[in-house]
């Protein structure tokens, strides 16, 4: 198979493009084409009572540029991701990615390698208040644009795109920025993944509609108050302290973890463990015998029999050890009833109190409470965070103490997003930001996998933005060699691996530490992370040719005979033929040892059931096909111009062969 740009098979973790949704929507309505066009008449009257009734009526967000956002979204980009070795720490021992570039691009870019495959994503991305702000995507050309911007082509552009108050389209800017990345954004997330996204008050109203539209409204979770400023915007005729986190899952497969009690509030123990108790009997008013009569029944007490902390055992048959009778009747005697029916009840109760889940205890007036054993030791979050932790003035204390002082203004603190993490992910997830700003997101993370024994990985996207000469951080950032955003992103993520692998090393007693041999040192998997960058593609572009000349369409032509553009690089195509073929950037990637006729690099994964071979040489020997073992399922690519045909033939037999 040849190709221009490789492009995806057929699988159930696709994400399609529109020419194949259509190329669908004629095998379900093959009526509603002709002359391969669609005959919208003809498919009104198939989908029937599924239209709305009322043409040009309907609910929901609308804004000027939201067609144009909508086709950003399935715009291809034109361009790639090239490795940069060096700028990262531990790189060929990490699955920790940071990518430097336009997170609308870099998101496209992921589409096929990661598409279902992030368990969450935490954002931060610039509040619409008034302020200019980087992200401008009207253009036809996203990536030359990009370049522009970033300084890696000529050009007059300015980077910033003016977004004041007083302008007609403020809130329609800030929207279609948004649209189009988590649209993109929602495609990476598993079935069972969440997003969390900070926000305040200017924006939180049009983000929650939008997300009801691209993530569904069942689909809302939880909209968090974050205290973010305890002294508040004294400036402001109510001094605002707060801003918000907005949570969204993909599906109602997902769930949301309970946070772990900082205290130790379960104050006996037994032979199971630590426990508390709570009435078993059910305290809300709505429900009792007269609703729940299966949860009237009587339970009978040994008052004899009592340990060390006044608890007694409990039967649901009268005897003479169990004669003191105990119904479920509220404070005023009335009928209520138990919150456990007969079944589960005989399944928790022992004639040993130190291993009964179920147990009775004497009240002052002489009367007895049926208690459950509480063990539980997590607790579900709150609508309000209102600890001193989350505040945005800690997360400037700790740029500090990584001798980043004064370089980002409001940076998230670690504890704000690392409660993120312990509510959305688990042990081994990948966790996504692509506004990862100063690093937070990456910060968290790691300090979290330390502290609870986890293993999650980052992928982090920042556009290398140039600092404002006007702010006083860019002063400080600059007398760090740092001139970019994506510049502190990175170095604070280095001085985090560095600061936790030195905590490793001084901790003499590891299993007494926070710090766990578990946790990898900066010679394992846990600590580290490499650098990728946006660059533009090393395939040539085919530009729709006009006209009749036929003789300037030939030279089209044969510009693209070769298919790659000059002064590609080996490293380079290798990484976008990963991202085209679906293998993700952590992938092994190494060349092929005891092979002396071809160089071959093999690049496989533990998420895909095939391994990629890639040889760049200009001659293909017969003898490498054979010494590489190659099954049905691997793929193989070279250049066209490389094979015999006979070759081809022989290696489209035996594996799936795609030529550049």
């Amino acid at each position: 198979m040849s190709y221009e740009r490789i492009t995806p098979d057929f699988n159930k973790d696709k994400i399609f493009s529109i020419e194949e949704k259509i190329e669908q929507l004629k095998l379900i309505t093959p009526e509603a084409f002709a002359d391969g066009k669609i005959n919208f008449d003809t498919l009104k009257e198939i989908l029937g009572e599924n239209l709305e009734e009322e043409k040009g009526e309907h609910f929901g967000l609308f804004w000027p540029g939201k067609r144009e956002a909508r086709r950003l979204a399935v715009m291809p980009s034109k361009g790639t991701l090239v490795p940069c070795h060096g700028e990262g720490i531990n790189e060929d021992n990490t699955n920790n990615i940071f990518i430097e570039g336009d997170n609308l691009e870099v998101l496209k870019l992921l589409q096929k390698s990661y598409a279902g495959k992030i368990k969450m994503i935490y954002i931060d991305p610039p509040y619409n208040t008034g302020n200019d702000f980087v992200y401008d995507d009207n253009y036809a050309e996203p990536l030359e644009d990009y370049l522009m911007k970033t300084g890696q082509l000529d050009g007059e552009r300015k980077p910033l795109t003016t977004n004041t108050m007083a302008d007609g389209r403020f809130h329609s800017k800030w929207l279609c920025m948004m649209y189009p990345r988590l649209r993109l954004a929602r495609n990476l997330l598993r079935d069972d993944g969440v997003i969390f996204i900070s926000i305040d008050d200017n924006e939180v109203n049009n983000l929650r509609q939008m997300m009801n539209e691209i993530f569904g409204e069942e689909n809302f979770f939880a909209q968090i108050v974050i205290q973010s400023n305890k002294r508040g915007q004294t400036y402001k005729q109510i001094s605002k302290t707060h801003e918000y986190l907005l949570i969204y899952i993909k599906t109602d497969e997902a769930e949301i973890n309970e946070l772990e009690k900082e205290a130790d509030d379960l104050k006996y123990t037994d032979d199971i463990g630590k426990f508390d108790i709570r009435e078993l009997r059910n305290r809300n008013p709505k429900f009792g015998k007269f609703n729940r009569p299966n949860l009237f029944y009587p339970i009978y007490i040994n008052h004899i029999k009592t340990d060390n902390d006044g608890f007694c055992p409990v039967s649901l048959e009268r005897s003479k050890d169990y004669n003191v009778e105990c119904n479920p009747l509220n404070s005023e005697g009335k009928d209520s009833c138990w919150r456990w029916g007969k079944k589960l009840l005989l399944q928790n109760i022992n004639s040993n109190t130190q291993k009964s889940n179920i147990v009775a205890k004497e009240k002052t007036n002489g009367g007895y409470n049926i208690y459950e054993k509480y063990r539980k030791t997590t607790y579900k979050a709150k609508s309000i965070w209102d600890e001193t932790n989350v505040i945005t003035e800690q997360g400037t204390i700790e740029l500090g103490e990584l001798g980043l002082k004064g370089v980002f203004d409001f940076p998230k603190p670690v504890n704000l997003i690392k409660k993120a993490i312990l509510l959305g992910a688990d042990k081994d997830d990948i966790i996504l930001d692509f506004f990862a700003g100063s690093g937070t997101t990456a910060h968290s993370l790691l300090e979290n996998n330390i502290e609870n024994n986890s293993n999650c990985s980052f992928i982090l996207i920042q556009l290398p933005e140039i600092l404002d000469e006007k702010k006083e951080s860019t002063k400080n950032a600059n007398k760090l060699k740092l001139y970019t955003l994506a510049d502190i992103t990175k170095e604070r993520i280095r001085r985090v691996c560095n600061n936790i692998d030195k905590e490793i090393k001084k901790s003499n007693k590891i299993e007494d530490s926070k710090f766990s041999v578990s946790a990898n040192t900066q010679n394992g998997i846990g600590l580290g992370f490499k650098v990728l960058k946006l660059e533009k593609s090393n395939f040539k572009q085919w530009n729709d040719f006009e006209g009749k000349d036929v003789d300037k369409l030939h030279k089209q032509l044969d510009i693209f005979e070769n298919k790659l553009i000059s002064g590609w690089k080996e490293k380079n195509l290798i990484t976008e033929l990963m991202l085209l073929e679906g293998m993700q950037l952590d992938s092994s990637v190494q060349k092929l040892k005891g092979i002396n006729t071809n160089k071959v690099i093999k690049v496989s994964s533990d998420s895909s059931i095939y391994s990629l071979h890639i040889c760049t040489d200009e001659k293909i020997n017969l003898k490498t096909i054979d010494a590489l073992n190659l099954q049905k399922e691997d793929r193989f690519i070279c250049l066209d111009s490389s094979l015999t045909d006979s070759l081809k033939m022989h290696l489209s037999d035996i594996c799936q062969l795609k030529t550049i």
